[in-house]
């Protein structure tokens, strides 16, 4: 007798597009090695940003696509891991926030909804269902999730990842 098991048993629904590079304003805080970590650092990271007024100030700076509050995962270069809450931007910088270039990149680009958790879950079920079957491969650009509405326990977002088509 033989067993077959299939993950992937909710759809995951995703466009791929091309995006030129562009300009985000925010802040930054360094990302540990250790990706446990991180999954308490940025969580707090965003509480602090909620409550010292900092979400609500990007809001109103927010001009390019994407529209919406952007979480961007920088971890192309070994020594120098950063995640930014930050909007898409042409707008002066501020004194207290900073600037990144995301670059021109093809993006696996996936829609969800639910809470804070639920994103985390879309990420790893990319990364293990949709991500080896794919015919793409992970490229070298950030991670981004687009949160498209403030509300944490009713999120709307997108998870994009950067990838190329696999040669093979």
């Amino acid at each position: 007798s033989f067993k077959i098991t299939i993950k992937g048993e909710v759809e995951m629904n995703y466009r791929i597009e091309k995006k030129e590079a562009f300009r985000t304003i925010g802040i930054s805080e360094p990302l540990a090695k250790e990706i446990e970590k991180n999954f308490e650092r940025v969580p707090r990271m965003w509480d602090k940003a909620a409550v010292n007024g900092t979400i609500q100030r990007l809001a109103t700076l927010m001009t390019e696509e994407p529209i919406g509050l952007l979480g961007v995962c920088a971890c192309n270069e070994v020594d120098n891991w950063r995640y930014y809450i930050a909007v898409a931007s042409k707008q002066p910088i501020e004194s207290n926030f900073e600037e990144y270039i995301v670059p021109a990149s093809t993006w696996a680009i996936f829609s969800g909804e639910g809470n804070n958790q639920s994103i985390q879950e879309l990420e790893k079920r990319i990364i293990t269902e949709w991500l080896p079957t794919s015919g793409y491969e992970y490229a070298d650009a950030p991670d981004i999730e687009v949160y498209l509405n403030a509300d944490p326990e009713n999120a709307k977002y997108e998870v994009w990842i950067p990838v190329t088509k696999n040669e093979n």
